[in-house]
């Protein structure tokens, strides 16, 4: 009995011991801060149509073929004299084939299909949906913020179907 006992007992040490061995400490710290203000989104900018253009099925033989990119801005204004910088996020449906483009809006009636949108920043860095590639803006506290972008559409199948190709999407300005 008294065997047993000892068993039992060092069984218990041991998987206590072993519990404690995968244990591990850390800490999480968060920055940030509490802006007074932000810039103003100019009216013009907030809910705006980007003509992409009208292309001929034919013009994208390959996946990965692309139309002229259009070029559109966001314009904004007063900016507080603590805010230098900032990014900006796109958000809006993603394409199947590929996460980081916008999807066509497959709900219109005879809409597109192996197509979807590229979006840029000033550079002609893709700007990938949901995410930012890293350029940033400078901003004027003293004078409107022009932040330019480009779309363009890009074919992501071998074969695309004629049809409506408009999208949506959102945006956020994150300050640095």
């Amino acid at each position: 009995m008294a065997n047993k006992l000892i068993a039992v007992v060092l069984t218990a040490t041991s998987v206590l011991a072993m519990s404690n061995a995968f244990a591990a400490a850390g800490t999480v710290n968060f920055t940030g801060e509490i802006l007074d203000a932000a810039c103003t989104v100019d009216v013009g900018s907030q809910n705006q149509t980007v003509a992409l253009g009208k292309y001929n099925k034919s013009e994208f033989a390959a996946a990965g073929d692309v139309t002229a990119a259009t070029k559109f801005n966001i314009i904004l204004k007063s900016c507080p004299a603590s805010v230098t910088s900032a990014t900006v996020r796109f958000d809006g449906t993603p394409d199947a084939s590929d996460s980081k483009l916008l999807a066509i809006d497959s709900s219109v009636t005879g809409a597109a299909t192996g197509v979807a949108i590229n979006l840029m920043s000033a550079n002609k860095a893709q700007l990938p949906l949901h995410g930012s590639n890293g350029y940033s803006y400078t901003l004027s506290s003293t004078a409107d913020n022009t932040l330019d972008f480009y779309a363009q559409y890009i074919s992501t199948a071998t074969t695309v179907k004629a049809g409506p190709a408009n999208s949506v999407a959102n945006f956020s300005v994150i300050y640095n």
